[in-house]
């Protein structure tokens, strides 16, 4: 038996030749859909109105002077504690406040009603985007404050800017009178009660004349009081008035675009791999190792040229002999115990290198000096004649012919007439039994269904070695299974990185239930390294592994 690769791949590391292998096959889908995704995000946002953004900013200080007859003369607010400005721009006070500002400037009236409904709107939800903070502040909380204002026009913009630094001015200011404010209430609530008592106590009397210096002393405070109030101020001053934007900040087509096409690009390789991780693919016999079935070849991926005289040619030589000698010492030891050795060439899907496997294995055996009968059972889609080139072989009876009666050349024509069946030599000890023109309908499957079938296949068999049948794939008909019971098994041909293993289990799932042996694998199709061969000894050179583009193997 053929040995297995010494060296089998951890399965925990990553195979960046199978990563881009995925890649490759998926590629169409991820080139469209990156192309959708921008193309689609670029028409929504071209159709989106255009949003302008402008900006103003305030500083806060400290108002403590050097100088204590100033400091005397001036009331101050208290520094704001962190996030406070933010609070207060977000609050239903102010938003009133910068709505009653905006009614005042020319901007649209349809654009204020907009505007404030936003506003409403976003201290419902708390999330807000017309009207943003950012502070830019020491330990001591010292430093700047930007109001971004967000505007359909950019004047709108500017002004919505500009009246919400102006509110928010006006209520530090306002905080900074409220203790002023109090002390003037109080006072006055002072003046009016002495005012009551001094009309009510006897004129020259010691009381009224004392009650006469309060009320002075009171006048005295109050009047202090006011100017302390005219006096007061907050902590934040007016450093940059707003300017107009000369362009919109949102949308922006090609930027959004670029993003969603990578953001695209990156979910659809992500959603590849995933994909393909879960629909695990045979890369090599590492991965049919677990079905417990033995690996009879491995055959690499030919390139183009190899392929210009053919597949059968190309098998004699360069990089394909080497794997078609151990898929035929293989077999010879599979099944030799058998005395006229019929063996069924299958695989799950089509297009996995069958036929050209079992015509490649027919013509190793024939050079061998063994005689090799090749029946081509795929009635609905034949490959042997155009694999072999029948028109160029001789014709030879099969076992039981009439020479008298007009030859039956293919299978369909020989279950017609039996006793007239001839067979085309195509290569030294290898005939040929080709399926004849594609058939279609029901009547089709009932051929190989057949009891005569079997007494047809063993006439057949008389006189060679081995009869290897390409039938249809397992997974896509049950020819197979009707046919493999007349023969000591079937052998399975597993395309490398294409396969996918769980299509594999399946058929074996199938053949069991069936009571069909499957004998074992042939991994076709193997991209080969530049720097190894998959065998104990290389037939080629480096120089032959060129690359994978190949041309289909049937």
């Amino acid at each position: 038996m053929q040995p297995s690769p010494s060296r089998v791949p951890d399965a925990d590391q990553i195979d960046l030749k199978q990563v881009f292998g995925t890649l490759r096959r998926y590629a169409p889908w991820l080139l469209l859909a990156p192309v959708l995704a921008a193309g689609g995000t670029y028409a929504l946002s071209k159709r989106q109105p255009p949003v302008y953004e402008a900006t103003t900013s305030v500083i806060a200080l400290d108002n403590d002077a050097q100088n204590s007859v100033i400091n005397n003369t001036l009331v101050t607010a208290p520094p704001l504690p962190q996030g406070a400005v933010d609070q207060v721009v977000h609050s239903r006070s102010l938003v009133r406040d910068v709505v009653a500002r905006l009614k005042k400037t020319d901007i649209d009236p349809a654009v204020i009603r907009k505007i404030s409904g936003d506003l409403e709107n976003e201290l419902a939800s708390g999330t807000f985007s017309r009207l943003k903070v950012r502070a830019r502040l020491d330990t001591q909380q010292r430093g700047v404050y930007e109001l971004r204002a967000r505007g359909e026009t950019p004047h709108a913009a500017q002004q919505l800017a500009q009246v919400g630094v102006e509110s928010l001015i006006a209520w530090d200011n306002n905080r900074a009178k409220q203790g002023v404010i109090r002390s003037r209430n109080s006072l006055q609530a002072q003046l009016r009660d002495l005012g009551v008592r001094i009309q009510a106590t006897p004129v020259n009397s010691l009381e009224r004349q004392s009650l006469v210096a309060a009320q002075g002393s009171v006048l005295q405070n109050l009047s202090q009081v006011a100017v302390l109030e005219t006096a007061a101020s907050g902590t934040l001053v007016l450093v940059a008035d707003s300017v107009e934007p000369r362009a919109p900040v949102s949308p922006r087509p090609l930027r959004n675009a670029a993003l969603a096409g990578l953001l695209a690009l990156f979910l659809s390789v992500g959603g590849a791999l995933l994909t393909d991780s879960l629909r695990r693919r045979v890369n090599g016999s590492e991965d049919l190792l677990p079905l417990g079935l033995p690996v009879l070849g491995q055959l690499p991926l030919l390139r183009r040229r190899d392929l210009g005289q053919g597949f059968v040619q190309a098998s004699q030589n360069g990089p394909l002999y080497e794997g078609i000698g151990f898929l035929r010492i293989n077999v010879q030891s599979l099944l030799q115990r058998g005395t006229h050795r019929r063996l069924v060439m299958s695989s799950a899907y089509p297009s996995e290198g069958k036929s050209s496997v079992t015509a490649a294995l027919a013509q190793s055996m024939g050079a061998s000096g063994l005689k090799v009968l090749v029946i081509d059972a795929d009635l609905r889609r034949p490959s042997q004649s155009k694999v072999w080139g029948v028109e160029r072989g001789s014709r030879q009876p099969l076992p039981g012919t009439d020479p008298t009666l007009p030859p039956a050349a293919t299978l369909s024509e020989i279950f017609l007439r039996p006793e007239a069946g001839y067979v085309t030599r195509v290569a030294e000890n290898v005939d040929l039994l080709p399926a004849g023109a594609p058939l279609r309908g029901a009547g089709m499957p009932t051929m190989l269904n057949q009891p005569t079938f079997r007494s047809h296949l063993e006439r057949w068999s008389e006189g060679y070695d081995f009869v290897l049948i390409d039938s249809p794939p397992m997974l896509s008909l049950p020819d197979t299974l009707a046919v493999a019971p007349f023969t000591e098994g079937v052998m399975l041909v597993v395309e490398a990185g294409k396969t996918r293993l769980s299509d594999v289990e399946r058929t074996i799932q199938n053949a069991r239930v069936a009571n069909v042996p499957i004998l074992g694998f042939v991994v076709n199709k193997i991209a080969r390294q530049s720097s190894s061969y998959y065998y104990a000894y290389g037939y080629g050179s480096e120089g032959q592994a060129g690359s994978r583009t190949s041309s289909p193997q049937p």
